[in-house]
């Protein structure tokens, strides 16, 4: 058979290309001209592959019968004989080919009718072929059979979609001439991928088989679904004639016999027929070769020179180097993430560890409670007996300094325990952050192993001692009670007021009397004996003062003018005075003793009531007992500074002064002065304390990390001669470098490979029309 030599090296270009590529086990990104058959099963596929090479060869039976793809190389020699991809035997009896298809394809899928994209790349030297490449894919089917999955239309689809989408691949669809045109499922999917019909060449089989009458002259000659590539029409064995064995040689003869006195084929026949369609496909191939080459090659060239660049950051480099390197990498990624600038952020939405810090320092810890809530019940009644075992023995009116210290040590101690939760808080993030960034690593596994080892041990050192601070810190404030602090105010600054006397607070007593009460809710005033002191107001049943009806606290009432033998007592705020009371109304005997006592209220501190915008509420739920005069109130600067819950720490679960009345209500005076002065300490102990854990924190634990990492790491490996130990690569890494290796390799190769035809350019070009 007559060949075109120009013709002949292109395609043989390609499947040295495709050898290349496979010798070296490397998938590169590159799409080789080829020939796709496409068709449904039974087609007549298989029957005109063969006639290509004049041998039966192909796997053949009911169903599906080509599963893998199957890459079929023709190429022109003198001695005919085959070989396969997958094993070094050459094949001179093509029944044993044919064997060894099915055997390769079960080995890969099955023995039932499992399909495989894994292709069988099959060589077929002999002179009677010219030099083509097909590719012949398993035949389209609608029902699956076997052990073939449900979705098996789905899958065969996909396959060969996967092949004919390229556009560097001719499409062979084969229809049979017995069906409708327009019903071939080969000219559907080509015309999915190639809807101009660009690269679609018609095969029209079975034209013998057509009903009496019908021809398919219309297709033949491109009128009916034409194609720019046009139809060929064949004729191939009967299923009778290859069940009787008999010859393709004879059957090729009988077929050009059939075209040339055919009535409707006969002025077709030079343009119809197996050999024809072989010299078409051969020339097609080459121009489509040809029109790809620049193309193939530029491709070619580029991935050439990236590998190249790639392939250099591979080479040999000192250890020590590289460490140094790698080292100086890691620590800038893990302090960017620190300080707000560098590191690398996978996710757009990720915070890094030093927002996160940022958000603990000032959203948790600015919120923290350190567990200084406590129930109001049980706080009074422990109080009390804190009180009472200070006093042992003996009664005291005074109040006993040292139960208050007891109390705010106890409450201090319980906050040992939150600061240390934020030393953990604070670790954690960072051992996060160095994973995090050792994971970049696992070319030296190795190395990121000791990096981790050093670094999380270094870590949790620093923890532990950060941990040991915090506690002395608490200790600290524990072991000394500032009460000359200077946000720290037992009584207004007056020194009529407040008189110390050793470890306690003087109570001067400075009014007494019979006077009458109206509550508000009664219409008659009732009798009691009133003591006036520095900083309460108290009513007993009688003068003996051994039973007591109630008491309020002098620190933020307003008296009024008196009124004839009236005065009243109310609340600065519009809160309640004395339990559910807003006002206390007071009635003397005479005018002038209510002058008298509105001048001594006044002169223990109870402003005057003048201005008729105070505001008044019945309802408020809180008493004037919260108030103890001359204790400094939480202010609305000390709020924003963070310390709005500590405000609120100590208030009560509901209005402690609803409760019964006390039997030692001088008892419970004390309690609600220690009470309003705990509130008052325990602020200025949170305030502190929240200003010193960040930096605490940022000191003992991430700038010694930080300076760790700077000055100890390296120095850790040189002392311990571990360079070339944590240096070694991975087996991925080794794999790697020896993929891109023979990637870099099969590229230069497959250049030079076209090179050796790219620059006779002309001639082929020529060549080829």
């Amino acid at each position: 058979m007559s060949d075109n030599h120009g013709m002949k090296n292109l395609v043989l270009t390609i499947n040295k290309l495709q050898e290349n590529f496979k010798n070296l086990n490397v998938h590169m990104d590159i799409d080789l001209p080829q020939i796709a058959v496409v068709g449904i099963q039974s087609s007549g596929k298989s029957s005109v592959l063969e006639k290509f090479i004049g041998r039966d060869f192909l796997p053949r039976g009911s169903g599906i019968v080509t599963r893998r793809p199957l890459i079929l190389q023709l190429i022109t020699h003198t001695d005919e004989y085959a070989k396969f991809d997958h094993t070094e035997e050459v094949f001179r009896n093509f029944e044993k080919v044919q064997k060894e298809i099915t055997q390769e394809t079960d080995r890969v899928v099955g023995t039932n009718k499992g399909v495989s994209n894994i292709p069988i790349v099959l060589k077929v030297f002999s002179p009677n072929v010219l030099n083509l490449t097909l590719i012949d894919l398993p035949g389209m089917t609608k029902v699956p059979i076997g052990d073939q999955p449900q979705d098996i239309e789905h899958r065969i689809r996909s396959m060969i979609l996967e092949f004919i989408k390229k556009e560097t691949c001719l499409i062979l669809a084969v229809t049979p001439a017995t069906m409708d045109l327009a019903n071939s499922e080969a000219l559907k999917l080509a015309r999915e991928v190639d809807p101009n019909g660009n690269r679609t060449i018609g095969v029209i089989t079975k034209l013998d088989l057509m009903d009496k009458g019908t021809d398919a002259v219309e297709v033949l000659e491109n009128r009916q679904f034409p194609l720019k590539r046009g139809y060929v029409g064949v004729v191939n064995r009967s299923q009778k004639d290859i069940d009787d064995k008999k010859d393709i040689k004879i059957a090729a003869k009988a077929e050009l016999e059939f075209f040339k006195t055919h009535p409707s084929y006969r002025h077709l026949a030079d343009r119809m027929g197996t050999d024809y369609l072989q010299r078409v496909l051969n020339k097609q191939l080459s121009e489509h070769i040809l029109q790809n080459l620049p193309a193939l090659r530029e491709k070619l060239r580029k991935q050439h020179n990236a590998l190249e660049n790639e392939f250099k950051t591979t080479e040999v480099t000192s250890n020590v180097r590289l460490l140094n390197e790698i080292i100086s990498k890691f620590k800038l990624d893990f302090r960017g993430e620190l300080d707000g600038y560098g590191g690398s952020i996978t996710k757009s939405d990720a915070l890094t560890s030093g927002t996160e810090i940022n958000r603990i320092y000032n959203e948790e810890l600015r919120n923290e409670d350190f567990n200084l809530n406590f129930d109001e019940d049980s706080f009074r009644e422990e109080v009390a007996i804190t009180i009472r075992n200070t006093n042992g023995m003996y009664s005291n009116i005074f109040i006993p300094e040292k139960a208050f210290d007891k109390v705010v040590v106890t409450f201090i101690n319980k906050m040992k325990e939150p600061c240390q939760k934020y030393v953990t808080k604070i670790s954690s993030i960072l051992q996060n952050n160095m994973i995090s960034h050792t994971e970049k690593l696992s070319r030296h596994p190795e190395l990121r192993e000791e990096l981790r080892k050093l670094i999380i041990s270094h870590i949790l050192e620093r923890e532990a001692l950060c941990k040991e601070r915090m506690i002395e810190m608490i200790d600290e404030e524990m072991s000394y009670i500032n009460k000359l602090h200077d946000d720290f105010k037992l009584i207004e600054e007056k020194e009529e007021q407040v008189e110390s006397t050793g470890d306690e607070i003087e109570r001067k007593f400075t009014h007494i009397g019979f006077l009458y009460l109206t509550t508000g809710r009664l219409s008659r005033a009732e009798k009691f004996w009133f003591v006036l002191t520095t900083n309460s107001l108290s009513w007993y049943k009688d003068d003996t003062e051994r039973e007591v009806e109630g008491f309020v606290l002098l620190g933020n009432l307003k008296v009024t003018d008196h009124k004839g033998l009236n005065f009243r007592l109310i609340d600065n705020d519009g809160k309640n005075v004395y339990k559910d009371i807003s006002t206390l109304r007071i009635t003397c005997k005479s005018p002038d003793e209510a002058r008298e006592w509105v001048d001594m209220l006044q002169s223990v501190g109870v402003g005057s009531f003048k201005n008729s915008t105070m505001r008044l509420n019945g309802n408020s739920p809180e008493s004037s007992l919260w108030h103890v005069p001359g204790v400094m109130e939480p202010t609305k600067e000390v709020e924003k500074k963070g310390l709005k819950k500590v405000t609120n720490l100590l208030k009560p679960k509901h209005n402690f002064s609803n409760n019964k009345t006390s039997k030692n209500t001088r008892v419970d005076q004390q309690v609600e002065v220690i009470k309003n002065l705990v509130i008052n300490y325990l602020e200025i102990v949170v305030k502190n304390t929240k200003d010193r854990i960040p930096k605490m924190i940022t000191w003992l634990l991430i700038t010694n990390v930080l300076n760790y990492m700077d000055h100890n790491l390296v120095a850790h490996f040189y002392e311990n001669e571990l360079v070339d130990y944590v240096m070694q690569k991975s087996q991925l890494e080794q794999q790697r470098i020896e993929k891109l290796h023979n990637m870099y390799k099969a590229c230069k190769e497959a250049l030079k490979i076209i090179d050796s035809v790219y620059g006779n350019m002309t001639k082929l070009t020529n060549d080829v029309k």
